[in-house]
């Protein structure tokens, strides 16, 4: 049993960045999924704004995904909706439905997916999984990463395998307004539990951390609490998953076009 061990340690001493993110995966991809989500707003004075919203995800026939989040509540943003389509080589599609400006859904131009989506801290461009064709992984030494909540307290430390995601064009790198993303990958279960965000001249820009875990099914996990600390803009998002949908009936096809948004029909439940 011993020799195993370390034969595995050995094996994982050996793996490039890619190998790792190849990993996380194999082991963490699923092609259903559903989530019915809250989500809190924390200023630098801690004042708190609360929303609840929906998350859809659907693998396509080229392994591809296609993403839709929907906003419940508060009234203002009930029915705001953001439909993403993951594409090869090449910049995600990517729309958004505002109500109050009708009914037709707005194309994102590239540009602006490095901007904030709805006051939040997360990005358009972080808003989908991560598209290992797109960047380039460079592994880094393995460290023991923090992960804190939305006080500063640290409430675990993880060891974990470091890697840095490059964007593999200028093109790339201006879209999604990050030189490079800080990877921290937990060793024993190749999830990634901190990403460090880096702007454009290479400055800390913000944190994500995930914690609350749950096995849903085989070697698969999910967090159900992700905060995203914004250190530059002194503002915090906190996202808490209240309940999980594996199943194909969960993430109908017709439900990942937009006329499925602008018909209305992506306010029923």
């Amino acid at each position: 049993m011993f020799a195993c061990i370390f034969t595995f340690s050995a094996h994982a001493d050996e793996l490039t960045g890619r190998q790792i993110l190849d990993q996380v995966s194999a082991r963490h991809d699923r092609p259903y999924e559903a989530e019915d989500q809250t989500m809190t707003l924390i200023d630098n004075r801690g004042n708190t704004e609360e929303r609840a919203l929906r998350r859809y995800a659907r693998e396509w026939d080229n392994g591809l995904y296609r993403y839709l989040l929907v906003f419940d509540e508060p009234a203002g943003v009930r029915g705001v909706a953001l439909l993403t389509w993951q594409n090869r080589g090449a910049s995600d599609d990517q729309w958004i439905h505002l109500p109050a400006y009708g009914r037709e859904m707005k194309r994102s131009a590239d540009g602006g997916k490095r901007n904030y989506f709805m006051g939040t801290d997360f990005a358009f461009e972080d808003m989908t999984s991560e598209d290992r064709e797109k960047f380039r992984y460079d592994r880094q030494p393995d460290e023991q990463a923090e992960l804190k909540d939305q006080d500063g307290k640290v409430i675990e430390t993880i060891d974990s395998y470091v890697v840095d995601a490059y964007p593999k064009d200028d093109a790339l790198a201006a879209e999604t307004g990050y030189k490079y993303r800080r990877l921290y990958i937990s060793k024993d279960r190749f999830y990634i539990r901190r990403i460090d965000f880096y702007d454009r001249r290479g400055r800390f820009l913000k944190t994500q951390y995930s914690w609350d875990m749950t096995q849903i099914e085989g070697n698969t996990w999910r967090a159900n609490t992700v905060l995203m600390d914004n250190a530059k803009e002194r503002h915090q998002t906190l996202v808490h998953v209240l309940n999980r949908n594996l199943g194909e009936d969960a993430v109908p096809a017709r439900m990942f076009e937009q006329r499925w948004v602008t018909s209305g029909r992506h306010l029923r439940r």
